[in-house]
């Protein structure tokens, strides 16, 4: 008798271990989007300081408050220093001394710099890098179904995290909440802090695991998980000048009715997600730029491979600065250093490479670059698998064997020549580009650049190469490049030129021949000659199909297109 009453609490201990807890808090608590920066990037240097201003010959970086001192090696106006870890500085001095543009490489990037003229010194500040994981913000909202059981949805504001996975359930056990995901190469789980009212998000992928606080947001703090606050009242404005050189227009002036802003509409932020801008051009004038997810104009936007296109029009400037490069020579004339016998390699000339047309066997692009050090090597040292100029095949391997065709040509650093040569005239000052191990300017994607920028290279083209009254491309390359030179895969069977897609789109019942760089994620530069109109667009669908492309084609062609009024 006297075992049977000490079994029976001990039963009980022993359910109320075994038994899920109950829940120690009201789940309406959880209704709602929580918010918390999940990831960040840093800076690794701080700034740089040249001196004298006159004629720089120290270079002094700053690294936290540490300093190291550089010698500057001078060759004309140019001015450089390096060391063995991959740190490289660029600059040119203006002849009359008054200005001072450079770059500086290190960890892959080569990054802008902006200097000022202080006394006897020139100062440029170093801003940290601008990656996916920059300001990453992650949203977690909680919602009731129509059942009344408590669901999840987990977004950002850098991309869209269908990408990665979606929560099919939510488990609530105390105070700690679980879910059940779609990809076990991740898991979140969260503990609610009834006191505090956060949550208290963990996060784990193969870059380890984190653990950060969220907050819960109000109705008007929406706007990064949302494209546009709901309970915005969207009021048209035209755009401000970005500069001397671009100017602005209202829709109306430029004839484009007032029915495209319907986009605007909160009714439509579903059609809006994961798209960051829409910029729209007439006649030569901005006359609609409009941002979404809490981006700005400001923010500089990886375009990623619709930065090809630019690589195109970047060896049409070198062709200006060298009588020698053209479309006909060979690609391993740039490339000395390897030791290639295969005779079909030796036809792959500049043409091939500027139509995807090279035969080399396609690259696996996250192992080039995740597991060699040398990507244009990686590249040519794959096996020939058609015979050169005969097949179409998308290859960013491909086009960046362009690198040092540019590079050698002009005798400048690539991401200097980019930045003096085409960024500069059009007033770019801000701009960041990827480079390979060995140093080299990837041409084939990751360049960021602010999206109205991006919108100046569909102007540039359609003024023929002429900014601002000053030649920067030739109008014969123009021309060439925008040309259909091969049959492309995607759409199917659409024309190709030199790294520019030549597609046809409907305006006004009409169908337009229109010149177009795509970019992963929805990076796009529409630009329609005949009526001297360019669409640009950014966004975060990366690697979704179809939604990186069905989304904004869509607003493309249900409200922007549409709303042009055909004299």
């Amino acid at each position: 008798m006297i075992k049977k009453l000490f079994i029976v609490p001990l039963l009980a201990i022993l359910f109320s271990f075994c038994s899920p807890k109950k829940v120690t808090f009201e789940t309406d608590e959880l209704i709602g989007v929580w918010s918390g920066l999940l990831f960040q990037t840093e800076s690794k240097y701080d700034s740089l300081i040249l001196s004298p201003a006159n004629d720089p010959t120290e270079a002094r970086l700053y690294s936290k408050g540490k300093e190291t001192v550089h010698h500057i090696i001078k060759k004309g106006t140019d001015l450089n220093f390096k060391d063995s870890s991959g740190l490289r500085f660029d600059a040119f001095l203006s002849h009359n001394e008054k200005t001072l543009h450079g770059v500086l490489t290190h960890d892959l990037w080569a990054q802008s710099l902006n200097f000022q003229k202080k006394g006897m010194q020139w100062v440029a500040k170093i801003h940290k890098p601008e990656i996916i994981d920059t300001d990453y913000l992650v949203y977690l909202e909680f919602y009731k179904d129509s059942a009344g059981t408590v669901q999840a949805n987990i977004q950002s504001n850098k991309e869209n995290r269908e990408l990665h996975f979606t929560i099919d359930k939510v488990l609530i056990e105390g105070n700690h909440i679980n879910f059940n995901i779609t990809n076990d190469r991740f898991g979140i789980s969260a503990e609610y802090n009834t006191e505090k009212r956060n949550i208290s998000l963990k996060y784990g992928n193969a870059g380890g695991k984190r653990e950060i606080q969220l907050e819960k947001l109000n109705d008007d703090q929406l706007e990064g998980y949302l494209p546009r606050s709901p309970h915005e009242n969207y009021v048209y404005e035209i755009p401000k000048a970005p500069d001397s050189a671009m100017q602005t227009a209202s829709l109306e002036d430029v004839g484009i009715n007032k029915s495209l802003l319907d986009l605007m509409d909160p009714k439509n932020n579903k059609n809006l997600e994961h798209i960051h801008s829409i910029l729209i051009t007439k006649n030569g004038k901005l006359v609609f730029e409009e941002y979404f997810h809490g981006y700005s104009r400001e923010y500089l936007h990886d375009i990623r491979s619709a930065f090809k296109s630019m690589a195109s029009l970047a060896v049409g400037r070198a062709m200006m600065k060298s009588d020698g490069l053209k479309v006909e020579n060979s690609i391993l004339d740039y490339y000395p250093e390897y030791d290639i016998n295969d005779g079909r390699k030796k036809k792959i000339t500049v043409h091939h490479a500027l139509t995807m047309s090279t035969g080399i066997q396609l690259e696996d692009e996250d192992k080039m670059q995740w597991e060699h050090d040398d990507w244009v090597g990686y590249k040519l040292n794959l096996p020939m698998e058609h015979e050169t100029g005969t097949v179409y095949e998308y290859s960013s391997g491909g086009s960046n064997l362009l690198t040092e065709v540019i590079q050698e040509s002009v005798g400048t650093y690539l991401p200097l020549f980019f930045y003096e040569e085409l960024l500069l005239p059009m007033e770019i000052h801000n701009f960041q580009m990827l480079t390979s191990p060995q140093g080299r300017g990837y041409l084939a994607g990751s360049f960021y650049m602010r999206p109205i920028d991006f919108t100046k290279f569909g102007l540039l083209v359609l003024n023929k190469g002429t900014w601002n009254g000053e030649p920067l491309i030739s109008e014969s390359w123009i021309k060439k490049s925008t040309t259909p030179h091969i049959k492309g895969s995607w759409p199917k069977n659409s024309d190709y030129g030199y790294l520019w897609r030549l597609l046809e789109r409907e305006v006004g019942g009409k169908q337009m021949k229109t010149v177009e760089a795509w970019g992963n994620g929805g990076q796009f530069l529409i630009i329609i000659p005949e009526i001297e109109m360019t669409i640009t667009m950014t966004g975060g669908n990366y690697n979704l199909f179809p939604e990186m492309e069905d989304r904004p084609f869509s607003i493309v062609n249900k409200y922007i297109l549409p709303a042009v009024q055909l004299k």
